[in-house]
């Protein structure tokens, strides 16, 4: 259903874009245009003239494929650059197209070789305009600044993607949890009461010291029939919400059907005023009920359950009681590790009592009214 996204102990390794972007292709004949107008304008020692126009060009327009091949395009501008800068061409002209291929750099690669591409870079531009100013002045230290800051800035983008990219591994990550949690609490639901009914059928079926009961075996064969069309209705409903949970909570009693069909007595009571719910809320709080009758079914020997749901303007309460004395849900299995992960992952916590009986009670927070 998802791309396999890294893991989360993976860095962020930038993807270069094999393709020019319109963009890019209008940022490098802007720049173009900036450059030849500030040539032209400010002549310096040396007015631009064909020359240093088509130096200009040439260190310019490679701009337009700077996210296929960022390093290679640094490079040819600080090549050209130096061409250009030993002639004494106007030197602030070309710093536009100088700052984006730095950003670029440290924008695409990882920080070592950017700052390794960056640094020669700087170091080669300086060294030219050490050699033409007969020393590094406040011009250079000025180039500095500038170039500088286009490296942090870029270094700053990268760190910001970095952290998106962690942040949208881990969402993968915690949809993935959220269906698999889903598919279990469906699946181990409906599979326990088919298993319960199968047992009863065969039962009444191989035992010969009663007559045949076929009104209770045609009753038990249909609940079984109920529970498999439940279950497919309910998984193509999950798939088809996955991203976008509907409310289910309004439909909890439905839970009861099957648990009645095993001979267990159960009752579901609302309190307090309902109101809408953040839809992870009731996503969470609709299967904790759901596990925890799908426990009391298979490991208890229950002859009563309740499900009571309290409504509060900033929490919901559900909790879950057997009258049973044989559970063993508490270790091993997904049941309650899945119960209490989805209350954390709600920021409320699941809490549980074996005392006359076993009680699941679930604290959801829904946030202030």
């Amino acid at each position: 259903m998802f791309a396999t996204p890294p893991t989360a102990s993976q860095p962020w390794t930038p993807v270069h874009n094999h393709t020019i972007r319109p963009r890019d292709t209008l940022l490098g004949l802007g720049l173009l245009a900036l450059v030849l107008t500030w040539g032209y304008l400010t002549p310096d020692d040396r007015p631009l003239d064909t020359q240093g126009a088509l130096l200009a060009t040439a260190a310019t327009l490679p701009i337009i494929a700077r996210r296929r091949w960022p390093i290679t395009i640094l490079a040819t501008h600080a090549t050209l650059s130096i061409s250009y800068h030993t002639l004494d061409y106007p030197h602030d002209a070309l710093m536009p197209p100088a700052l984006v291929a730095l950003y670029t750099v440290a924008t695409t690669h990882h920080r070592l070789h950017a700052l390794i591409a960056n640094g020669l870079t700087c170091t080669l531009i300086l060294c030219v305009r050490a050699i033409d100013d007969n020393g590094l002045g406040i011009d250079a230290l000025g180039t500095l600044g500038w170039l500088t800051t286009a490296i942090v800035l870029g270094e700053t983008t990268r760190q910001r993607n970095t952290t998106h990219a962690k942040e949208t591994r881990q969402q993968v990550t915690d949809e993935r949890l959220r269906i698999a949690r889903d598919l279990h609490d469906l699946l181990a639901h409906t599979i326990t009461t088919i298993r319960v009914q199968a047992g009863v059928a065969a039962h009444l079926v191989t035992d010969t010291t009663q007559p045949l009961d076929r009104t209770t075996i045609a009753t038990t064969l249909d609940t079984i029939t109920h529970a498999c069309d439940t279950a497919r209705a309910e998984l193509r409903a999950t798939v088809e919400v996955l991203r976008d949970p509907m409310p289910v909570l309004p439909n909890i009693t439905d839970l009861g059907t099957v648990v009645r069909a095993t001979g267990i007595d159960i009752t579901f009571e609302h309190h307090g005023t309902p109101h809408p719910l953040p839809p992870d809320v009731e996503v969470a709080a609709y299967r904790i009920v759901q596990e925890s009758l799908t426990n009391i079914v298979k490991h208890s020997n229950a002859t009563t359950a309740a499900v009571r749901i309290d409504h509060t303007p900033t929490a919901l309460t559900v909790t879950i009681t057997d009258n049973g004395t044989n559970t063993g849900t508490t270790t091993g299995g997904h049941g309650i590790p899945g119960m209490t992960e989805r209350a954390h992952g709600v920021g409320g916590h699941l809490h549980i009592q074996t005392d006359n009986g076993f009680t699941v009670t679930a604290h959801l927070p829904t946030g202030t009214p």
